[in-house]
């Protein structure tokens, strides 16, 4: 389980978890791309995560 506070600079998943993932995040993100987009235009505040996501999908996608 994660601990009740994340400290500035902890990471919240290891790299080895990252790899282990990453095609089943890329599966999903495809799946819900449309939904995701649609979410983000009501809730303009999450956008900042939003783009910090597609630039982990862009460099997960520039390793394939």
């Amino acid at each position: 389980t994660r601990p009740e506070k994340r400290y500035k600079g902890q990471r919240r998943h290891s790299s080895f978890y990252v790899g282990q993932h990453l095609y089943h995040w890329l599966q999903l993100h495809q799946m819900f791309q449309k939904n995701i987009e649609e979410l983000i235009q009501i809730s303009r505040y999450r956008l900042k995560d939003y783009i910090k996501g597609q630039r982990a999908i862009s460099l997960a996608l520039s390793t394939f």
